[in-house]
């Protein structure tokens, strides 16, 4: 007569791995699925990123004129323009919702920003001076650079520093003659 424990320990093990064998199928089932679910999340995230780099200015799409043609970037345009409206990285950084660690690696030509970003920093470019600001007020308050008025007002506005005593030049002879009258002449 066979050995009745090790016939059973054989048959729930062979059971066992059935069920498994089921188990991981389901497991695999769901990976699968998984997997369309997350690369569909991605397609939508990026569709709604769009349009929502496109909000940051109110003219993000270029203008009819420039569609057929592609938009060039090059990070001497964009220390061109921080420089000509006295930008900071930290506010263009805001305006085109990077970092400004990004930015900075855009201009030292390190990386370059995306098809949306580029789309975004050219219409930034064509903003006036007036309506950049107002989105630098709006985006990052605290990175709005001063006007001219303002830097000479703050410039009027701070303390002097204490006078310096003038000595005319007559006094000083004076006061240096005596001293060269009674010092003895060597020869």
């Amino acid at each position: 007569m066979p050995d009745f424990k090790q016939t059973f320990q054989d048959e729930v093990r062979r059971l066992a791995r059935k069920e498994l064998k089921a188990l991981d199928e389901k497991i695999a089932e769901q990976k699968k699925t998984i997997n369309a679910l997350l690369k569909r999340v991605n397609e939508l995230e990026k569709k709604q990123a769009v349009p929502a780099a496109a909000a940051v200015t109110p003219a993000a799409a270029p203008a009819e004129e420039d569609k057929g043609r592609k938009i060039r970037f090059s990070a001497k345009s964009l220390q061109k323009f921080r420089k000509k409206f006295a930008i900071s990285q930290k506010a263009l950084a805001a305006l085109l919702d990077v970092t400004p660690f990004t930015v900075s690696h855009w201009e030292i030509g390190k990386n370059r920003p995306r098809t949306a970003q580029i789309a975004a920093f050219y219409s930034l470019m064509k903003l006036g001076k007036r309506k950049l600001y107002a989105l630098i007020a709006e985006k990052a308050p605290g990175e709005l650079p001063e006007t001219k008025k303002k830097a000479k007002s703050a410039k009027k506005a701070k303390p002097a520093a204490a006078p310096k005593k003038r000595v005319r030049k007559s006094a000083a002879k004076k006061a240096a003659a005596p001293a060269a009258q009674t010092a003895p002449v060597k020869k």
